[in-house]
């Protein structure tokens, strides 16, 4: 197989029985040593994302031809990635009472549609959380108990995805009021969250 990092061809050569899982995972170990993060991944030219990497992991690097990585420099990525993260929350928690009106009006194909998205947005939100937490050491439970926070980022997913479930059976009685009066808030209250990890990283910076 032939790995590229960055558009330059390594000198890594892969073992025949090792798999990919294996040796993403010996690469991102290397490249983070390095102080940089992979941002994307290729294979044969086509982008893999997370739930291709979970399905295709497996498998012998033998099978396939090229891989390709991504890089950036990891303190940029993951200041960037958590203000992306901070920016867009409110605008998730307009789409969480977006749908609490649409379940009211009965318009359920459309808060079920949106609720997706939303659920899309939290996964993304929650991979990239979770990567800087292992990757940078940091310790997000002091910061949940210091504001007397329960509800992480991981709880506001499994919660919308039994949302999503419950639109879908039909079990909607207090499942608007329910978004719109408690989740909401919460992830707006999760934008402040994410700017004290941002001085967090900026702290280790310095």
């Amino acid at each position: 197989m032939k790995i590229i990092i960055d558009g330059y061809e390594d000198l890594v050569i892969p073992e025949e029985d090792e798999t990919l899982g294996e040796l993403l995972v010996q690469l991102e170990s290397w490249i983070n040593e390095n102080k940089r993060v992979v941002i994307q991944v290729r294979l044969e030219g086509k982008s893999l994302s997370e739930e291709d990497k979970k399905i295709l992991f497996n498998k012998k690097v033998s099978e396939f031809k090229t891989l390709e990585l991504y890089t950036a420099n990891l303190w940029q990525w993951a200041i960037n990635s958590l203000e992306e993260i901070k920016s867009y929350l409110p605008e998730i928690a307009k789409e969480v009472e977006k749908v609490s009106l649409l379940i009211q009006k009965g318009n359920h194909k459309s808060a079920f549609s949106l609720l997706e998205r939303c659920i899309g947005l939290w996964d993304e939100a929650n991979e990239v959380l979770e990567k800087i937490e292992k990757i940078f050491a940091l310790d997000y439970t002091k910061i949940f108990l210091e504001r007397n926070v329960l509800w992480k980022v991981e709880k506001i997913v499994q919660f919308l995805k039994e949302a999503k479930r419950a639109i879908k059976d039909n079990d909607l009685l207090t499942l608007a009021d329910v978004l719109e009066y408690e989740l909401a808030p919460r992830i707006r209250e999760e934008r402040k969250l994410v700017g004290e990890i941002i001085n967090m990283l900026k702290y280790q910076m310095n």
